[in-house]
């Protein structure tokens, strides 16, 4: 496995602390407040410089998007024992005494996962170790349940980075974006997405330039709309650009197949491809 990106910022934060200017760096969106997303964690993987993301559904499983546990080079599953949990912080460092580390021993991909549409792009993992009884940092997401006209104000909550470089570096505080719901039809358009949204997806943020984005670093992480998870980011990391509105699989289509994950008792081999076009 990689080195923890914990441990790059640890060495960042430690060199920023002697500059005064180090503050204006952090831009876009708010920071956010221990509790205010208690659902929201950083997924550890080896194949994101910047990691991913993901949400906790319940005290044992955590919900992301399949791209996150796929080996980016030969496009199969890896294996659980490199991924890892960070939960009940909203900060990458320092370290809080609220953090909860968890590793990984079941990944479930969805079965029709597809890497060059990214229809289906959700996994459901299953850490080693349940979650404690839920407080104030630590909660499983409510999902949502209805279909949400557009415009609806929604909200996420990450750690992305604030360019779309190999070597960007994750901010070290969660912070938190507006991204109101657009129309799929918007987002389709030959210069944004160019019909690669789905009627499974939701196209959420802004069409014009924004500093205040999702960005590398934020792959499956939640969208919350009144509260409850709505989307999991699935592509359209924008940081800060025009036309690259972020891209989330909807939740509420894809809910008995999340749930149905809870109870499975098998586990995935390392290794497995999912199917792709002919």
């Amino acid at each position: 496995m990689q080195p923890s990106i914990v441990v790059v910022l640890l060495a960042l934060a430690a060199l920023a602390s002697g500059s005064e200017d180090a503050s204006p760096r952090i831009t876009g969106g708010t920071q956010t407040l221990p509790g205010q997303f208690p659902s929201a964690v950083i997924l550890e993987t080896p194949y994101e410089p910047q990691n991913c993301m993901g949400t906790i559904v319940n005290r044992q499983h955590v919900l992301t998007a399949a791209v996150c546990v796929m080996n980016p080079t030969t496009f199969v599953m890896i294996n659980p024992f490199w991924l890892r949990i960070i939960a009940g912080d909203i900060n990458v460092v320092p370290v809080s005494v609220r953090r909860l580390v968890r590793d990984v021993n079941r990944c479930y991909v969805h079965p029709n996962y597809n890497r060059l549409t990214d229809s289906n792009n959700l996994a459901v993992l299953r850490v080693s170790e349940p979650f404690p009884e839920f407080h104030n940092t630590i909660e499983p997401a409510l999902l949502n349940a209805q279909m949400l006209p557009d415009n609806t104000q929604c909200q996420f909550a990450g750690w992305g980075a604030t360019t779309d470089v190999a070597t960007a570096v994750v901010r070290p505080q969660q912070f938190l974006v507006a991204a109101p719901i657009l129309t799929i039809a918007s987002c389709n358009a030959p210069a944004v997405h160019n019909n690669r949204v789905q009627q499974t997806m939701i196209c959420a943020g802004a069409l014009a330039a924004n500093a205040n984005t999702v960005c590398r670093g934020n792959l499956g992480g939640g969208l919350y709309c009144n509260g409850h998870l709505t989307g999991v980011l699935s592509f359209g990391l924008t940081c800060g650009l025009a036309n690259r509105p972020g891209v989330y699989m909807d939740v509420r289509q894809y809910t008995n197949w999340i749930e149905t994950q809870f109870t499975r008792t098998d586990n995935p081999p390392p290794g497995w491809v999912p199917p792709q076009p002919l």
